[in-house]
């Protein structure tokens, strides 16, 4: 089953995809009397909530240049589950004809794939800044096109669904210690995954030509009287024949 190894990077671009639609995050800044003051790009990196609070444990004065900069976001992937209620025929095959011949692969299988953003932020204000710009984005699903595949020139819109939304405040202790205040989204991608693309080098037939002759030739009579011609041209993607219909044999 698995002696032909494959990797259609479906996944891999889907974690692209989920990162570049929060890559571009900015938080508007003012002052007391309302006037604009700084523009704050807000960093994403892949990296788990758990992982990103404890380098910032580790550095309390936020002296580390990677992690001084809040608020900041990360997201990772919490989990696969198979859609069945999406699942079609699995012996449909999808084509692509090419100069070079002709590629293949069957029905894709449906997956929901658990997606978790985390933000966190020193205080209310960003926070709440973040969460307004991302929330009417989702209604509760925004759609992704992902080039699932080159060889067959496919791509498919995946819909990201928010599920929930949860803020927790880490302000603890005495009035000394930082603030953070984490918000966690969790989101679900519809995802189809495609199995291995098979390619076929051999020559595609997309005209045929069948002679009918009057007579059957016999070692007696090998030669046969005038005949007619019937031609046919096919398209080996939609599957449909143009009838050409008859002519006579020159």
């Amino acid at each position: 089953m698995f002696e032909v190894p494959y990797y259609n990077e479906t996944i891999k671009k889907v974690v692209i995809a989920f990162g570049a639609l929060f890559s571009g995050m900015k938080v508007i800044r003012r002052n007391n009397a309302g006037d604009v003051i700084e523009v704050v790009q807000v960093p994403i990196a892949y990296s788990p909530k758990e992982k990103t609070l404890r380098r910032v444990d580790e550095d309390p004065n936020l002296t580390d240049p990677v992690f001084s900069t809040m608020p900041r976001m990360g997201f990772e992937i919490t989990g696969y589950n198979y859609n069945a209620s999406e699942m079609t025929n699995k012996n449909n095959i999808i084509k692509c004809v090419s100069p070079d011949g002709m590629s293949y692969t069957y029905t894709p299988v449906p997956y929901d794939i658990n997606l978790q953003l985390s933000v966190l932020s020193k205080g209310t204000e960003d926070s709440l800044a973040i969460i307004e710009q991302i929330l009417p984005l989702f209604s509760p699903e925004y759609n992704i096109a992902v080039v699932v595949s080159e060889k067959l020139n496919l791509t498919f819109n995946f819909p990201l669904i928010l599920n929930s939304v949860t803020t927790s405040d880490d302000y603890e202790g005495d009035l000394k210690n930082r603030r953070i205040v984490v918000n966690t989204f969790d989101f679900t991608m519809k995802v189809k995954l495609l199995g291995r693309v098979h390619t076929s080098t051999s020559g595609i037939i997309y005209n045929v030509d069948t002679n009918l002759y009057t007579n059957i030739p016999t070692p007696q009579n090998p030669y046969v009287g005038a005949g007619e011609k019937y031609s046919a041209t096919g398209d080996p993607v939609t599957f449909h024949i143009t009838d050409n219909g008859w002519s006579d044999i020159e």
